[in-house]
């Protein structure tokens, strides 16, 4: 019995697309694997859309105009999956080892020990939080995982939930959980009905570096920039060895699991620490980039204005 339904959200990355659920294919292969596109218009991605082996769901035109994007889609997921877990993932997303049953072992193991779990994160730790991870979880006793510190008050928890995280679907359904519009709401929404997310401490996925950005369905200037930049060589990282993994799995969890310690980029080029959008390199692309957020952060809330006006 198939315990895991893995969905991957897309929108115009097709090479990505296409990496990610190679990775599926390699690492996870017996999870039932579902791609919500967001009416991706590029064609190379139109492209390895069309090319897919697994089942594909996309809004209407009319639907996407009025209701589309990441959390339409992850609510989607949410209402059909018929598996006991939920892997929400984005197609610049890897995973990184094989999956198998000790990992599934370890995963029951961690909701089994708290009934008010409801998210478990796959992935690997982001280095640039460290500070923020350390002070708020420490490692388990036996259990495969970091969990919340016990003096952190509920209302102080800052990792309730992720847009990429292992759901349990009959605790979500049970509590009334729905992915609402914003990763902040939906953060609330999970301090209010769980317990903090646990951390994987033997994780299977994460983020490919220097991703392509879209602002509201667009490359901005900035990160058309980026591309001009950066050489194509590989996408993501170099799958973890049956070696890496044993001595991964073996380590004193004193050692965090943080990406850049045990992940090593296809792309020598990729700058440590890690980044995930292709404009965080230099500064004046920053600056632009955050320029660019601002201008169009304005222009939303001008037309927000108009339309109150009715002007």
């Amino acid at each position: 019995m198939t315990k895991l339904t893995v969905a991957v959200f897309s929108y115009n990355r097709g090479a990505y697309l296409e990496f990610c659920l190679a990775s599926l294919a390699r690492n996870l292969p017996h999870a039932q694997v579902v791609v919500y596109d967001d009416l991706s218009d590029d064609p190379a991605t139109q492209a390895v859309l069309a090319a897919l082996k697994v089942p594909l769901v996309q809004p209407s035109a009319v639907a996407r105009a009025q209701h589309g994007g990441l959390y339409v889609n992850m609510a989607r997921a949410l209402a059909e999956v018929e598996t006991d877990y939920l892997l929400f993932l984005q197609d610049d997303m890897q995973i990184v080892r094989p999956v198998d049953d000790q990992d599934f072992a370890d995963i029951a193991a961690i909701f089994d020990a708290d009934p008010d779990c409801g998210f478990v994160s796959p992935l690997f730790m982001k280095a640039g939080i460290a500070r923020k991870l350390h002070a708020q979880y420490q490692s388990a006793q036996g259990l495969a995982a970091y969990q919340t510190s016990p003096e952190i008050p509920r209302a102080e928890m800052r990792f309730a939930f992720a847009d990429v995280c292992l759901a349990h679907v009959d605790r979500l359904r049970a509590a009334g959980f729905t992915v609402v519009e914003g990763e902040g709401h939906n953060e609330a929404q999970a301090r209010e009905k769980f317990s903090q997310m646990p951390l994987m401490s033997a994780p299977f996925a994460f983020y490919c570096p220097e991703v392509p950005t879209f602002r509201n369905r667009k490359r901005p200037l900035s990160g058309q920039i980026a591309r001009l930049r950066r050489r194509p060589e590989g996408l993501g990282y170099h799958d973890m060895t049956a070696a890496e993994v044993a001595d991964f799995r073996a380590r004193d969890p004193a050692i965090w699991p943080f990406a850049e310690d045990f992940l090593t980029p296809q792309n020598p080029q990729v700058r440590k620490p890690f980044v995930f959008q292709d404009f965080q390199g230099p500064l004046a692309l920053r600056v632009l980039a955050r320029i660019e957020y601002l201008l169009l952060s304005g222009g939303r809330r001008l037309r927000r204005l108009r339309a109150k006006l009715g002007i």
